[in-house]
C-alpha cells in the first residue's frame, strides 16, 4: 500500500476514528504527565465463531490494512515522550505492538519493547459460554450481564479481582516509566470494557472499542485525567491503588 493511501485511510476510515482521537488527545494532558494507553489490537480477520473448534482453526491475525495502520498509529505518536510498548500474549497483539514500535521508530522516536504481559489477557470465562452469549446478545450486554454477576462462576470467573489485580499490574508500571513517559498496552476489545468499567466506573454502552480504539489516562495526586472516546475528564482514585502498599 501506498504511503498516500495508508494515510487517507488513517485519517477518514470509520474504524481509525477512535485512534486517531487517542492521538490528538494526548496534547491535553500536562507536559509533564505520565500517560498510560489501553489500545486494542488493530484490524484482524473475523471469522465467524460459534463454538469452540472454530477458534482452534480460526484466522484472526492482523490483515495487511490492519499491520499498515498499526504502523501508523506508532508514526503519530508524539516523538518527545518516551513510549515502552506491552501487549497480550495473543500473536495479534503482539503484531500490533510491533507494528506501533516499527513506526514509532520510523519518525525517530524512543522507547522500549517491553513485550508479553499476561495481566492484558486471561480472564479464565469458559470459551463455548462466552461465545453462546455473544452470539446471543449485543456486546455491551454481555459485558453489563458479567458485571452483574448473572452467568455461573465456574464459568465466568468473578471480574473484580481480575480487573484490581490488573489494574494494580498495569498502573504500577508507570512509576518506573521516565518523566512525561507513555506506558501503552495492546489488550483485546472485551478486557478493555472490563477494565474500562472497573477502574472509572464507566459503563458500557452500545459505542464498542474498535480497532486501535481505548482510552488514555494519568494518575494525578489526587484525581485521574481520563481520555475517553475524545474527551477528556477528570475522576477519582480507586481505593485499591490508594491504598496500596508502597
Amino acid at each position: 500500500m501506498s504511503e498516500k493511501l495508508a494515510k487517507k485511510i488513517w485519517e477518514e476510515n470509520t474504524w481509525t476514528k477512535q485512534a486517531t482521537n487517542i492521538i490528538k488527545g494526548l496534547d491535553k494532558f500536562p507536559v509533564h504527565s505520565k500517560i498510560i494507553i489501553i489500545l486494542r489490537h488493530s484490524q484482524r480477520y473475523e471469522p465467524k465463531l460459534v463454538n469452540e473448534n472454530d477458534l482452534k482453526i480460526a484466522n484472526m491475525e492482523l490483515t495487511p490494512l490492519g499491520q499498515e495502520i498499526a504502523e501508523k498509529f506508532g508514526e503519530s505518536l508524539p516523538i518527545d515522550r518516551h513510549v515502552r510498548l506491552f501487549h497480550s500474549p495473543r500473536n495479534r497483539c503482539k503484531e500490533t505492538a510491533e507494528k506501533v514500535y516499527q513506526g514509532f521508530t520510523k519518525v525517530n522516536g524512543k522507547g522500549i519493547f517491553i513485550g508479553e504481559y499476561k495481566s492484558l489477557h486471561g480472564i479464565g470465562i469458559n470459551s463455548q459460554s462466552y461465545l453462546d452469549e455473544f452470539n446471543k446478545y449485543k456486546n455491551y450486554q454481555v459485558i453489563l450481564r458479567y458485571l452483574a454477576g448473572v452467568y455461573s462462576p465456574d464459568l465466568w470467573p468473578p471480574a473484580l479481582p481480575f480487573i484490581q489485580r490488573s489494574g494494580q499490574q498495569i498502573w504500577y508500571q508507570i512509576e518506573s516509566n521516565s518523566e512525561s513517559g507513555i506506558d501503552l498496552f495492546i489488550s483485546h476489545d472485551f478486557h478493555i470494557m472490563i477494565f474500562r468499567f472497573g477502574w472509572f466506573a464507566l459503563p458500557p454502552d452500545e459505542r464498542w472499542i474498535d480497532y486501535l480504539g481505548g482510552f488514555a489516562f494519568s494518575i494525578m495526586e489526587d484525581q485521574i485525567l481520563l481520555l475517553d472516546y475524545g474527551k477528556l475528564i477528570k475522576l477519582g482514585i480507586p481505593y485499591w491503588w490508594k491504598n496500596r502498599e508502597i
